[in-house]
């Protein structure tokens, strides 16, 4: 009986496939690496990388507004900052539900209900920033 071993395995006999060693950091390649992502995370936190980014994000609030001529209406607990006070059509405090799965109860103390008179003005369309 022949030995079928190295038809089933073809990386034993064919040194073109990568080996085990060549896919699996070592624990120095592993240290760097892990070095590196903290660098970018780090820079990635700094005070003027999150106010550019508050200032991206607040530009293309505006922009999309726009471009549908839609309201703005400024969720209090997180995005009221992304939108310029003269732009702000009404203001809402919505409570997030991230994190929560299948968590769709509405609350009946925040009925947010003069957001429906804005709503209605606008053919049923508002731009509520949950940023």
């Amino acid at each position: 009986m022949a030995n079928h071993d190295s038809e089933m395995n073809p990386t034993t006999t064919n040194p073109s496939y990568p080996q085990l060693s060549d896919i699996i950091f070592n624990n120095t390649t592993n240290s760097s690496f892990n070095k590196v992502l903290g660098e970018l995370k780090k820079s990635t936190l700094s005070i003027p990388n999150r106010l550019r980014s508050i200032k991206q994000d607040a530009n293309f609030v505006s922009e999309v507004a726009s471009a549908y001529q839609l309201p703005l209406v400024a969720n209090e607990r997180c995005g009221s900052w992304y939108i310029p006070p003269e732009q702000k059509k009404q203001s809402a405090y919505f409570k997030s539900t991230d994190g929560h799965m299948a968590q769709w109860s509405f609350s009946l103390r925040r009925l947010n209900l003069q957001v429906l008179e804005t709503i209605g003005e606008f053919d049923g369309y508002a731009f509520c920033c949950f940023l």
